[in-house]
């Protein structure tokens, strides 16, 4: 009973423990059914998790790669996903097809954004691969895209993805890849861009999305008037961008289009007039480099043709103001990353105190319930101890009572018993001092019972044998005589105790043996002497 408040502890602290790292279970499950649903969803479902590093290893995995995703379809740095690695490794190991097969791009992307050029292409390609094998067309054509992507925007490698781009369309003819092959095809000169771009812009108006209508047309415009020298196609196609913009920037970036194509024409009016447009529009926004140093230069253009004249001293200004800027952000962010790279420490070095803590309590807990137990178990131990004393103390009490009773004919157990507690010294103290406060008596008990005076030394069985045999019919002779050479002295002793008719509780406290061990001894002898279980031992030995 000492215990049950130290395990009722443990148990609360360990189900609370168990409840939490539950819940985060389940979220990160949650999360994982918005795969391909709600991108959205599974960052609200990851950010409820508190303690992402107390997750057991295939969570954590989860929880990885699932932060990963996130980033991917965020067109996010996934330059911390480091754990995307094992994670697909682990996948590709469980055989999980799904998983397995998204992690190639997962991959592919954390190696991109680490500019590693090798690792990205060898992921992609590996993914490719596998879905062709797997016939999935629909993440074999993103995968293409993707590395498509790359070609274009990043590489610069227009062969490589106008090649790609071509393998992409064929699976999935979506406006995204047609767009991207007609910009491949147009910085390649290829005369078949305006019809990939006039489809993408087709596909975007089926599916009414304003956005990318906008974006294709802008970009179709620039590249009428950059690449294909089609001034009346540009303005058209600005025109045409018009009908859907609302956005001040989209429009800006339309009027730089027919500053071009003004200048070009030699209409410096007009390109002035929607210079200034395009200044008036921007005034109190911000701008993006290249706007401005298009700005600029086609400023710098009418100045020239206009005076044999231009200022570019304050675009250079500008352009330096941006270096600085862009100076002083990586200084910050590096600062930035310093300091998360402090707190981080910080933050592991409380961790690992926290779970040291939470041991030692554990531990602290541990010993409390050990040592309640032990307590327990001694106390019990103690006062079983003590209640055995006293019944063996109650016993030879008893034996000294019928030993010593006043009989007119003495019965031959009773001339036993006294015999035998002569030999252990307590029929002579009574004898000595008779009375109930006799403590000399009291210790005599007391000794023999709790083993302090051992009975070995006192009995002296040679004496005691004869006795047995003349007052059993020469029960010791004929047992010692026929079983002699196979039973032991105490198993002889045990034999002759049974013969006086001692109960199993009055040998035990005269020979100091447990009853289990009386027990034992009995079942010994019938072994020996070739008995049944339940037959007696004293009527086998008497009746040889």
């Amino acid at each position: 009973m000492n215990r049950l408040p130290f395990l009722g502890l443990l148990f609360a602290l360990l189900c609370l423990v168990s409840c939490r790292q539950m819940n985060d279970v389940r979220l990160l499950h949650l999360a994982e059914e918005q795969v391909e649903m709600n991108v959205d969803s599974i960052y609200a479902l990851l950010s409820q998790i508190e303690k992402p590093s107390q997750l057991s290893g295939e969570e954590r995995l989860l929880y990885g790669w699932l932060n990963a995703y996130v980033h991917y379809k965020w067109r996010n740095s996934m330059t911390e996903d480091s754990l995307i690695l094992p994670a697909s490794d682990y996948y590709a190991f469980c055989d999980d097809t799904a998983k397995n097969l998204l992690s190639y791009q997962l991959k592919a992307w954390y190696w991109h954004w680490l500019k590693k050029h090798g690792q990205c292409i060898a992921a992609i390609d590996s993914g490719i691969a596998l879905a062709k094998a797997l016939q999935d067309t629909g993440r074999m054509a993103d995968m293409l895209s993707d590395k498509a992507y790359w070609y274009v925007y990043v590489w610069k490698d227009y062969k490589k993805a106008i090649e790609t781009f071509h393998a992409a369309i064929a699976l999935d003819a979506k406006a995204e890849n047609f767009f991207s092959m007609g910009i491949a095809l147009g910085l390649n000169k290829n005369d078949s861009a305006p019809y990939y771009m006039e489809r993408s812009i087709e596909l975007a108006v089926q599916a009414g999305d304003t956005s990318k209508i906008v974006h294709y047309l802008r970009n179709y415009a620039q590249m009428q008037a950059y690449l294909f020298d089609e001034p009346s196609g540009a303005i058209a196609t600005i025109r045409r961008m018009e009908q859907y913009v609302v956005d001040p920037v989209q429009l800006r970036m339309g009027d730089l289009v027919k500053v071009e194509v003004f200048l070009k024409e030699g209409l410096l009016d007009s390109a002035e007039y929607y210079l200034n447009k395009e200044r008036k529009r921007g005034e109190g926004r911000n701008r993006f480099l290249t706007e401005e140093n298009m700005v600029a230069v086609y400023r710098a253009l009418i100045d020239y043709t206009r005076h044999r004249t231009f200022d570019v001293l304050d675009v250079a200004r500008y352009n330096d103001s941006v270096a600085n800027a862009l100076a002083a952000l990586q200084s910050t962010v590096r600062r930035k990353d310093e300091s998360k790279e402090t707190l981080s420490q910080a933050n592991l070095i409380l961790t690992v105190e926290r779970k040291q803590a939470q041991l030692n309590l554990l531990l602290a807990l541990l010993v409390l319930v050990l040592a309640g137990g032990g307590v327990s178990l001694y106390v019990r131990n103690r006062r079983n101890r003590l209640i055995e004393a006293e019944e063996r103390a109650e016993t030879l009490t008893r034996l000294l009572e019928d030993a010593t009773k006043n009989q007119s004919k003495e019965e031959d157990g009773q001339f036993f018993r006294k015999i035998l507690l002569q030999q252990l010294g307590m029929i002579r103290l009574v004898a000595k001092q008779p009375t109930s406060q006799n403590q000399e008596l009291l210790r005599r008990i007391s000794g023999i019972t709790s083993h302090e005076l051992p009975v070995e030394s006192l009995l002296v069985w040679e004496d005691l044998y004869p006795i047995i045999d003349r007052m059993y019919d020469n029960f010791y002779t004929k047992m010692d005589s026929r079983f002699g050479d196979v039973l032991i002295d105490k198993e002889k002793q045990l034999c002759c105790l049974l013969c006086a008719d001692f109960s199993t509780k009055e040998i035990s406290v005269v020979t100091q043996q447990s009853i289990p061990t009386i027990y034992q001894r009995k079942t010994n002898i019938r072994k020996k002497l070739g008995m049944e279980e339940k037959e007696g031992i004293v009527e086998f030995i008497g009746s040889i």
